[in-house]
């Protein structure tokens, strides 16, 4: 084993408190009984992608749900699972760092030793690569001790994660027959569950006896879908963060002289920027989604803070905050286009000192335009999703230097009579990833940990540890598990009039919903936000009293429950099974059969593909 890998660590006063916590367990997974309901197969979201999911995942496209019940739930065809002979499990931290990931670890390595002292759980060193060289850590007690409800990956840490070529994965086919594992367990956000899917697959096809679970842990809160309404860590990022903005917004409010532009971690999508915005209340946010639905240019971006600077002004306000996800660079159409060109004469071979005289004429015009520093970080070479290396664009020192150029202009034309601009920029990301988890991300982690090993106990393979009806009490709960397929979406794309293109299935990060609740509540108080200071200060991450129960706004606000839905719609088409059968009267019959054909014909128009391929 490594030497920096699941030592102790020597912790803080508040630290040795937090780790004597211990999370509480939904009555469905208490007990050593393990209870299983299957509900029916799966398909996907978009019924255009059924097709091509099918084909790539033949052997784990539409399975099951799988729902775990309590000792008291009353059904007679549920799966219940007492003996439960050793078994041995591998887990492995994949994607960045998000606080409550050792939470996981803890909460399936409990649920192994309750139902079975003899398993075994094997942590792989230094994520994929660990897993790929067979470098392993087996989980005690003791190297838990001083993890528990602790935040970074520290205990296995992880590299460049990815599952996804030929030789990575027979290299983790090899691994896991090598360890004679049961089960492989995946921590991460959608790319590597969707690697997780994969791999499932290919076990599946070589009939290699271990089943692959994946975890939805990431701190981008982008893994979200009808059956995953949060990730672990996403509650404490925005915690943190919430608490640093809230701090600039009275430092701002106190010296009335200064603009801070913060840019916030997240990747493409804007989930941390919004949820952050609904705690602090800062002056304005700009979404990554708002500016690619409105196609709004860098220009109209500018102008758009301009003209906000401008009517403060006229209230003798010279300060504000604004806040700006990350992924912002990329939903402007002029810039991504821009980086879509540099990407693809990086992969040539052109050097970043050529990038320039290679580019079109209008992009190299765009090009030029830009600061020298924003050049430099729009030449650095893509990430392997293709992405940009979002962290590294100074998005908000972009934006403070154009909207400064203009409020000069504007101040010499005479247009602007107001005090001069100025601009403070902060990036934050890394300060709050390795943050001890506020206690939901504890629950919620350590109960995911303890479903991982329900769902290997039943004998799934690609499957996801699902919880839902989560603004609730974790008594509340609803823990289940659904097919990594069936999460899956395929991107299509036109290359000419003539011809479209079919991308892979993939986990595609969910964005933020402009027709949704929390963005309908951001829209309502956005110019009081604007114009009226009305900051909030939600203070430090709480772990006892006021505060240590509250949960992301953008959570409780909307009306989620999936899998609770799905299971009422169960019981109501079994109850008219049980009511509309052979020897029932004529009446009865006749309108059960007009009720079905309406509600039959409404779902089928809903549930067609669009022009553009997704659903009505």
């Amino acid at each position: 084993m490594d030497s920096d890998y699941g030592i102790p660590r020597e912790l803080s006063d508040l630290q040795k408190q937090r780790s004597l916590y211990h999370p509480e367990l939904p009555p469905c997974l208490q007990g050593t009984t393990v209870r299983v309901e299957y509900g029916d197969a799966t398909t996907a979201a978009d019924p255009a992608d059924v097709h091509s999911i099918s084909r790539y995942f033949p052997h784990t496209y539409g399975q099951p749900l799988a729902h775990f019940l309590r000792a008291t739930a009353n059904v007679p065809d549920a799966l219940i699972i007492t003996e439960h002979p050793p078994i041995r499990v591998g887990i492995v931290f994949c994607g960045r760092q998000s606080p409550g990931g050792h939470n996981v670890i803890w909460g399936l390595y409990h649920a192994l030793k309750i139902h079975n002292p003899k398993n075994v759980l094997l942590g792989f060193l230094g994520g994929s690569e660990g897993l790929f060289a067979q470098k392993t850590l087996e989980i005690t007690d003791d190297i838990l001790s001083t993890y528990k409800n602790q935040g970074g990956y520290d205990l296995l840490g992880r590299t460049k994660d990815q599952i996804r070529t030929t030789e990575q994965v027979n290299a983790a086919l090899i691994s896991c027959n090598d360890l004679k594992l049961d089960g492989l367990v995946i921590i991460g956000g959608v790319t590597s569950n969707t690697d997780a899917a994969q791999l499932a697959e290919t076990f599946a096809e070589a009939k290699c006896p271990t089943k692959v679970v994946g975890v939805p842990v990431t701190l981008n809160g982008d893994l979200k879908n009808q059956f995953v309404e949060t990730n672990v860590g996403f509650d404490t990022i925005c915690k943190v963060n919430s608490q640093l903005i809230s701090n600039v917004c009275t430092d701002a409010l106190s010296a009335e002289k200064y603009y801070y532009f913060i840019r916030l971690m997240g990747r493409k999508a804007s989930h941390v920027a919004l949820e952050c915005t609904l705690q602090s209340h800062p002056n304005m946010v700009i979404l990554g989604e708002e500016v690619a639905a409105s196609k709004l240019t860098l220009f109209d971006i500018t102008k758009q803070i301009c003209d906000a600077v401008q009517a403060r002004a006229v209230q003798e306000k010279y300060h504000g905050v604004i806040l700006l996800p990350e992924g912002l660079i990329e939903s402007i159409p002029e810039v991504y286009a821009l980086l879509k060109e540099i990407h693809g004469l990086l992969k040539l071979g052109v050097s970043a000192d050529n990038i320039s005289s290679q580019l079109s004429p209008w992009a190299s015009a765009l090009f030029e335009f830009l600061p020298p520093f924003i050049r430099k970080q729009l030449i650095l070479f893509p990430e392997s999703d293709d992405s940009a290396q979002l962290s590294q664009i100074e998005t908000e020192k972009l934006l403070a230097h154009l909207v400064e150029a203009e409020m000069k202009k504007r101040m010499k034309e005479g247009t602007y009579k107001g005090k001069k601009f100025n601009a403070i920029c902060h990036f934050f990301g890394y300060q709050a990833r390795g943050s001890l988890p506020s206690k939901f991300d504890c629950d919620y982690a350590y109960v995911l940990g303890h479903i991982c090993y329900h769902i290997l106990a039943a004998g799934l393979n690609g499957y996801m540890a699902t919880v839902t009806n989560l603004k609730n009490p974790v008594n509340k709960w609803r823990c289940g598990a659904a097919p990594i397929a069936s999460m899956m979406t395929v991107k299509r794309w036109a290359q000419n009039p003539a011809a479209s293109s079919i991308g892979k299935p993939t986990i595609h990060p969910a964005t933020v919903d402009l027709k949704g609740k929390a963005y309908e509540l951001l829209r309502q108080n956005a110019t009081k936000f604007l114009m009226e200071d009305v900051y909030r200060n939600p203070g430090p991450l709480q772990f006892d009293g006021p505060g240590v129960d509250s949960k992301p706004v953008t959570l409780c606000v909307e009306d989620q429950d999936y899998m609770g839905r799905i299971k009422k719609l169960q019981e109501h088409l079994d109850k008219v099974r049980t009511i509309v059968k052979p020897g029932c009267s004529q009446d009865v019959l006749k309108a059960a059969l007009s009720i079905m054909a309406s509600v039959t014909d409404v779902l089928s128009v809903m549930s067609m593909p669009t022009s553009n391929g997704s659903p009505l």
